[in-house]
């Protein structure tokens, strides 16, 4: 079965797809289109499904002959146009499934799909949102500046702000997730299952989408530039890193 999942920006496609997964032992697969170079949502799931096997552009005809074997997920990102995307979907016969907050009345989405599912609420979608993406594969960020840019962000500091998500390697060698939708609880940056990363730049793929209005995408990028640790001292964390782990007690299992 290939299930194609389309909403507003917020609205919840990741983790109604991440609930699924959960409740299924079938083999998992998970596309999703013109993300390749800044996979954050990508990255999340894999960090949660280990197993989970990830199609990337260019390889959507293994999407149909896989079919019969695999439960695969399309997470298609709010700013494609559903009708250029059309054509696949038709060709892979997909089930379209549309989240969508219980107060929007949004007849693309409706008409679109095969089911609807009740999702987050989100600010209305208009013509006026910009999109601005930030690639950091590569850098290493220090977690309070990182913090503190977050919360100057959501805050209002660099425009109006409706989504926000990123990947973001730390100088502890962890990679950490950070997601933001208004009138939501707010999620703290929270490490995922992956491997630390200790020895020199990192060079998994990491990196940020903030929407909104009036973004002052200038300032965004300075400031997350100003949040990398400089090279001259990531040699120093990672060695502090490494002698702290090591010295670390084993726990026993009862």
């Amino acid at each position: 079965m290939i299930i194609a999942v389309a909403s507003p920006p917020g609205a919840g496609k990741t983790e109604w797809i991440c609930q699924q997964i959960a409740q299924t032992n079938k083999p998992v697969g998970y596309f999703s289109p013109k993300t390749d170079s800044l996979p954050i949502d990508t990255i999340y799931l894999q960090s949660k499904y280990p197993q989970l096997k990830i199609y990337q552009t260019g390889e959507e005809a293994a999407l149909l002959t896989e079919s019969d074997q695999t439960i695969t997920y399309i997470e298609i990102p709010w700013y494609l146009d559903l009708s250029g995307i059309e054509p696949l979907l038709t060709r892979l016969n997909s089930h379209r499934v549309a989240i969508i907050s219980a107060d929007v009345n949004n007849t693309e989405f409706k008409t679109w799909a095969d089911e609807v599912v009740s999702g987050n609420q989100i600010t209305k979608l208009t013509t006026s949102w910009q999109i601005h993406r930030g690639v950091l594969t590569g850098e290493i960020l220090d977690f309070d500046s990182l913090a503190t840019f977050w919360l100057e962000m959501t805050q209002g500091a660099y425009g109006e702000v409706v989504r926000a998500k990123g990947i973001f390697d730390l100088e502890d060698g962890q990679i950490y997730y950070g997601d933001f939708i208004p009138n939501q609880p707010e999620l703290e940056f929270k490490p995922l299952n992956l491997p630390r990363w200790l020895d020199g730049r990192p060079t998994r793929k990491s990196g940020f989408e903030i929407v909104g209005n009036k973004l002052e995408q200038a300032e965004i990028a300075q400031t997350i530039k100003d949040c990398c640790v400089p090279e001259s001292a990531i040699s120093y964390y990672q060695q502090q890193v490494k002698e702290s782990l090591a010295t670390e007690p084993e726990v026993e299992l009862v």
